[in-house]
């Protein structure tokens, strides 16, 4: 309401009113606000203001923002969590809420909770408050980080490598290198139905089949550098069935598990019942070829009878329907509490935007089938049943993280996994964790991958377009290849490699550069003495390389945090570093020759070999050889590390080559 009142020339002068009003109030921050007061109202005002209003027995949206904000509390009762701190807010209270920190409001009584909120932009404060919020500093001690276990019925090709396997090692060894305890857990996925297909293909034993194809796998992983430090392998675990046996147990006792006869797809000729990789057709959402139970498409669920044109993988043959009986989970009854799981989990946005569409879906979340007729897999109550592959794996999943919880200790736990694989990851497996009681272990972050294309197509090991992974590795130094596949990682979208890139025995472009610029020690050593000088007089050029070594260890800090994390742009970091480096010592070079610049030379010098030390340090999680060996070079023990305040060489270190590449004399 606007009113008029006269000055003492007589001149208009507007006077503002606001009254507090819900019938006008729209919802947004998953709370009821209502404009306020701001400077569209009244020219000049450094603030905005709205009256908000978060109704009984909910929770405002998690957010943040580089507003600064005030809370002045109207009515009500509420916790204020701002960060890891709470605060209970009653009539008349006022809290301050400093930029960029996450904050939301719970109102856990039965009346709502009013306020106003008066926010203004401070850049000075929102540059301090992301000073004081330092990357480094927002990683935990210890770390699971997860990789779905890849199914053994055949090698891994670079599109699986460029997925979640290296990436997650990149992320590993990263945390290491800053002194956290990070241990890395996959495996393989022995009881997927793609090896009882394969085993029937060939006549062989699913066993043999998960054994042979599977030691295969950890080879090829262990040629990537890649070495997890646990491995489930459920077909050669002799107490698996026995562990995952009473994990189910535990779910029977769910009140959403329920036993129904559904009609379900089916091969006469080959007496099977046809789900996941037993049947192909087209997806029934989006039209694409598919298996059973998942559109790796548009990665909606189905039911293998709902597939368009749907035929036996083995002889192909159309499919047949028959009613079967089975147990069923009905994700229903756990979907408020899977939406708020995934509200308080850390989800790229490509998952995020997934699964918002499934569950905001009309029909809801279908029921999902945790038995099925096949002889391959963990028994469970019915002898000609076995536990559904996925229902396996999550649960698997599951046991080996209170496993390491036993064994190891308490830690935050990450998830690395391909797009395909959301609904598995972000909708079962919540719901798994909630019908056991194990909520506790679920992934407080999810890092995704989508597809990696060789020339603009999807790999395709039946059409032979693809390029395997031992091929690549056995031709080439595994740091090329690492450094390559994160280059190309499929981050956010799918990416494309040239079969020409894939198959180059060239190296990539960060370690052909880095091999450029360390074989140059070779020449400074002998110009200028094989041992690291101390620092001397500083020029304002070396005082701003030795500042940029520095920035570029926060960016790349950054870069790893689960909600940001990005090897492309980690490894393009790199590529600038080894550049920067390179042109330091191109314009260094004319100085290091003047008689009364002797004090400069020394920290010229001093600082060409922190540049190498910083390389090994933040070069280690891409190409873990070169690094390793660079790090060695300068004389320091263990693994690379990743310091914070970057310190000098001792002076009088003397590397025991005149470079890192050259070879030592036997």
């Amino acid at each position: 309401m606007t009113w008029q009142l006269r000055d003492g020339a007589g001149h208009a002068r507007p006077v503002i009113t606001r009254s507090f009003d819900r019938d006008r109030m729209e919802w947004s921050y998953e709370m009821h606000l209502q404009d306020l007061l701001s400077a569209q109202d009244i020219p000049g005002l450094p603030f905005g203001s709205v009256y908000g209003s978060v109704p009984p027995h909910t929770a405002s949206k998690r957010h943040a923002h580089q507003d600064g904000e005030i809370f002045f509390v109207l009515d009500g009762e509420a916790v204020v969590v701002l960060g890891d701190e709470e605060r209970l807010l009653r009539r008349g209270d006022v809290i301050h809420l400093t930029p960029f920190s996450f904050h939301e409001i719970r109102n856990e009584s039965d009346a709502p909770f009013d306020l106003i909120s008066v926010y203004w932009d401070n850049p000075a404060a929102a540059g301090e408050a992301l000073r004081e919020l330092p990357a480094r500093g927002q990683f935990p001690p210890r770390t699971r980080v997860f990789c779905p276990p890849p199914t053994p019925n055949g090698g891994l090709h670079l599109g699986h490598l460029a997925g979640p396997y290296v990436r997650a090692d990149l992320f590993a060894r990263a945390l290491r290198s800053m002194g956290r305890d990070a241990r890395y857990i996959t495996g393989t996925d022995d009881h997927q139905s793609y090896l009882p297909v394969m085993a029937r293909q060939t006549g062989a034993a699913p066993t043999g089949v998960a054994a042979a194809e599977g030691d295969a796998i950890i080879r090829t992983l262990h040629s990537a550098d890649v070495r997890p430090d646990r491995l489930t392998r459920p077909a050669s675990d002799s107490e698996h069935t026995q562990r995952i046996g009473a994990w189910f147990e535990s779910l029977l006792t769910s009140p959403a598990v329920e036993r129904r006869t559904e009609p379900t797809a089916y091969c006469a000729t080959c007496d099977l019942s046809l789900f996941q990789a037993f049947v192909r057709g087209n997806c029934p959402s989006c039209a694409a070829s598919s298996v059973g139970e998942i559109c790796e498409a548009c990665t909606r669920p189905n039911q293998a009878v709902e597939l368009t044109g749907p035929s036996c993988r083995i002889c192909g043959t159309p499919a047949t329907v028959r009613d079967e009986t089975a147990l069923w989970l009905r994700l229903d009854h756990y979907t408020d509490d899977v939406r708020a799981f995934l509200d308080r989990a850390e989800l790229s946005p490509d998952l995020r935007d997934a699964m918002n569409r499934l569950l905001a879906a009309p029909d809801g979340l279908a029921p999902y089938r945790l038995t099925r007729t096949t002889t391959w897999g963990v028994p469970c109550d019915d002898p000609a049943q076995r536990l559904d592959p996925w229902a396996d794996l999550a649960l698997t999943f599951l046991d080996a993280a209170r496993q390491e919880e036993q064994t190891e200790g308490p830690a935050t736990t990450v998830l690395f996994l391909g797009l395909d694989n959301a609904y598995y990851y972000a909708v079962l497996l919540p719901a798994l964790a909630l019908a056991t009681g194990a909520a506790e272990l679920l992934p407080t972050s999810y890092v995704t991958n989508q597809f990696l294309q060789l020339d603009g197509e999807k790999f395709s090991t039946s059409r032979g377009h693809a390029v395997w992974a031992d091929d690549a590795l056995a031709g080439s130094d595994s740091d090329a290849v690492r450094a390559a596949l994160l280059r190309a990682a499929p981050e956010g979208r799918p990416a494309s490699m040239s079969r020409e890139t894939a198959e180059s025995r060239t190296g990539d472009p960060l370690t052909a550069a880095a091999r450029s610029w360390l074989a140059g020690f070779s020449a400074l050593r002998e110009s200028h003495g094989d041992t690291v000088p101390g620092t001397g007089a500083w020029t304002v050029s070396q005082r701003e390389f030795y500042r940029y070594l520095h920035a570029v260890t926060e960016e790349l800090d950054g870069l790893l945090l689960p909600g940001a994390f990005s090897s492309r742009s980690y490894v393009r970091a790199l590529d600038a570093l080894v550049a920067r480096a390179e042109e330091y010592r191109a314009t260094e070079q004319p100085l290091r020759g003047i008689a009364s610049l002797a004090e400069e030379t020394r920290t010229s010098l001093a600082l060409e070999y922190l540049a190498a030390k910083v390389f090994a340090g933040l070069a280690w999680p891409v190409v873990p050889t070169l690094a390793g060996r660079v790090h060695g070079w300068l004389g320091l023990a263990g693994e690379p590390a990743r310091e914070t305040t970057w310190t000098f060489l001792p002076s009088g270190t003397a590397p025991s080559t005149p470079s890192p590449l050259t070879e030592e004399k036997k």
